[in-house]
């Protein structure tokens, strides 16, 4: 699954940016960090965040960078395949009373796409039970026209993940799609340091709290910030304050493990 990835990530350089996150893959520099997203009233960890990151400390987004469609799609497919690799190395380490649900922002038009579409065929069938403790928070800005298309992947993944989560931002333009295919939980990542955010806010605050939705409050950067989210209604948070984002880093799987489970992936 890693090699056709690689194949993946290798083939659409388009830009600079896109050599430059290829050359930084190829120098194993691309990895997730971990962060903690803890319940807003007890502060216990409920599952784990993670996002790909790349530098010495694994201080920058692999997304600020002007990357090529392709590649954008490319690096979100191998985001959820270190997920699902995470959830694996849980499994077999930890006591089931230990173990976190990861989530794992995607965006929903690159598992639309054909070969997002065939990738997250194999990794069902790489690891289902693994696939069970990875939620994904899918982005969901995509061409009405593919919506019938989205309703399709968002029933399979409510049957095959953890949970199902929308990964929203401000201002949001899909109010309406949500109430029809309530997800388990909203994720936001928002400041309130800006007056036209916290007024793009409060719609979305008073819609998730019609709908008797929860929801994360995404990068928070302060206690302060934290106590306006609990007012807010968020029930969950994650941010700078509390959790520094840790570095992960795995083995791939070896030849014995994938031997009857891997399909052919077509190019």
């Amino acid at each position: 699954m890693l090699k056709k990835l690689t194949v993946l990530i290798e083939h659409h350089v388009d830009t600079e940016d896109d050599m430059l996150i290829l050359n930084a893959f190829r120098q194993n520099d691309i990895k997730h960090v971990c962060q903690a997203i803890r319940d807003v009233k007890t502060e216990d960890v409920v599952y784990q965040h993670v996002t790909l990151r790349f530098g010495s400390r694994g201080e920058q987004s692999v997304y600020r960078f002007e990357l090529s469609e392709g590649m954008r799609f490319a690096l979100d497919l191998y985001s959820l395949y270190l997920a699902l690799r995470q959830s694996r190395f849980q499994i077999d380490t930890f006591h089931p009373s230990l173990l976190n649900h990861i989530v794992v922002p995607i965006d929903a038009n690159a598992l639309l796409w054909r070969k997002g579409h065939e990738a997250l065929h194999q990794m069902l069938a790489l690891d289902k039970r693994a696939f069970r403790f990875v939620i994904p928070s899918l982005q969901i800005q995509v061409p009405e026209k593919s919506h019938p298309q989205l309703v399709s992947l968002v029933a399979r993944i409510r049957a095959h993940a953890g949970a199902l989560w929308f990964d929203i931002s401000i201002p949001c333009q899909q109010l309406e799609f949500i109430r029809k295919h309530l997800p388990d939980r909203v994720k936001l990542a928002i400041s309130l340091d800006s007056k036209t955010d916290r007024h793009a806010l409060l719609p979305v605050v008073r819609f998730l709290r019609t709908h008797k939705m929860p929801w994360v409050a995404g990068r928070v950067a302060s206690q302060g910030e934290l106590s306006q989210y609990r007012l807010l209604g968020a029930t969950h948070y994650f941010g700078y304050f509390s959790d520094i984002p840790v570095s992960m880093s795995f083995k791939p799987l070896t030849v014995q493990e994938l031997l009857g489970l891997e399909p052919e992936f077509t190019e």
